[in-house]
């Protein structure tokens, strides 16, 4: 699996399988150890469960986001302030050359599908999802999506708009303005 990073108030890491097509979630455990000597250097005494991961966290969920030729886009990752919720995107590969359509402009990649799954974080429930069809969002480093407070800003490249979403509590996008 990929570690993406850990939310933002450190309870759950977030890391991405090899193939790039489920989400999986881990919740930090503490270790808990005693030693009876003085010296505790030596390595000897210090558990085996506390040098694997597995001492460390536990795996709270495993949910496949992606299917068919979408992949999970590693690079991207935001969770709102309360971080109740997590953002994720997965999309499919550009295409370099795509046919023209109407609104987009000539010359800009495409990517057939991309689509921001809203994630309950503590326990992986999926609570909305929006899609682009035929668009190009800059997901690598959040670099086409921004976040301020319940606001979600989406930066469509193609078709030269921004779409701002709110995250209402219930756990929903809503359209705002685009």
């Amino acid at each position: 699996y990929h570690s993406r990073k850990f939310s933002n108030d450190g309870q759950f890491l977030i890391c991405f399988s090899r193939n790039c097509q489920n989400l999986i979630v881990y919740r930090h455990s503490c270790l808990s150890y005693c030693s009876k000597g003085i010296n505790c250097d030596n390595q000897d005494e210090f558990p085996i469960k506390g040098q694997k991961f597995e001492g460390h966290f536990s795996q709270l969920y495993s949910l496949n986001l992606a299917c068919g030729s979408e992949l999970i886009c590693k690079d991207f990752f935001l969770v709102t302030d309360c971080n109740c919720y997590g953002i994720f995107a997965t999309a499919t590969t550009p295409d370099s050359d795509p046919p023209a359509r109407r609104g987009a402009i000539p010359n800009i990649p495409s990517m057939e599908k991309i689509t921001l799954y809203l994630v309950r974080l503590a326990d992986g429930t999926i609570m909305d999802e929006r899609k682009f069809h035929n668009d190009f969002i800059h997901l690598a480093h959040n670099a086409g999506i921004f976040m301020y407070d319940d606001f979600v800003s989406i930066l469509s490249v193609r078709y030269q708009s921004i779409h701002v979403l709110q995250i209402r509590k219930a756990g929903m996008f809503v359209d705002v303005q685009t």
